[in-house]
């Protein structure tokens, strides 16, 4: 039985790869391999005159994510994450039917609690620390445009840059993941003409 699981186990290594993997060949005709799981796939959403946000690429968002990697306490300096986030319909055509309607736009945030995310630069959004950093915190803070943005009816989209920016960490900080997580959100609303 041992044998027959370690077969398995060497087999499922060799077919979906390790990483680490070999070590690096020392000695003519040697050779080293690693390799990791590879996947590609794609979700298709039916068009429509529904409010959708999207990348610069004009792919749904599905989660704004900022990952700032690894940082090291006493080392690291500012890290800043810039995405573009737009507001438009699912079927890509102008917001008004006529052309002639205006409106304006707003985006905003939240954290968890549904505090708002002032997204002026203030430090807004505690990243709460997991793991041996339970307990622990770190300040960031969330930058896009505030305030209403005029819209016309011929527009297609509106869009802001949101920069995420997580300040250098102390040398105390204790090591571990730390997350802040909230809503992004988009208001369109239309005008009394």
């Amino acid at each position: 039985m041992k044998k027959y699981l370690l077969g398995m186990m060497a087999l499922t290594t060799v077919a979906f790869g390790a990483n680490p993997g070999e070590v690096v060949p020392t000695a003519g005709g040697e050779s080293g391999k690693v390799g990791v799981p590879m996947e590609v796939r794609v979700t298709v959403l039916p068009k429509g005159p529904q409010l959708v946000l999207v990348d610069e690429n004009n792919t749904l968002i599905d989660k704004l994510t900022f990952d700032h990697g690894n940082m090291v306490a006493g080392l690291s300096k500012e890290s800043r994450i810039e995405k573009e986030v737009r507001l438009a319909r699912a079927d890509g055509k102008q917001f008004g039917t006529t052309g002639s309607e205006s409106y304006k736009a707003k985006f905003e945030a939240s954290d968890l609690n549904g505090n708002p995310i002032v997204g002026n630069g203030d430090k807004n959004l505690a990243l709460n620390g997991h793991g041996g950093a339970s307990g622990e915190s770190i300040d960031s803070t969330l930058n896009f445009i505030t305030g209403d943005i005029t819209v016309k009816g011929t527009d297609k989209l509106v869009m802001t840059k949101v920069t995420s920016v997580v300040g250098a960490i102390s040398e105390d900080q204790k090591a571990g993941l730390y997350v802040g997580s909230g809503t992004f959100n988009a208001t369109l609303t239309m005008n009394n003409n």
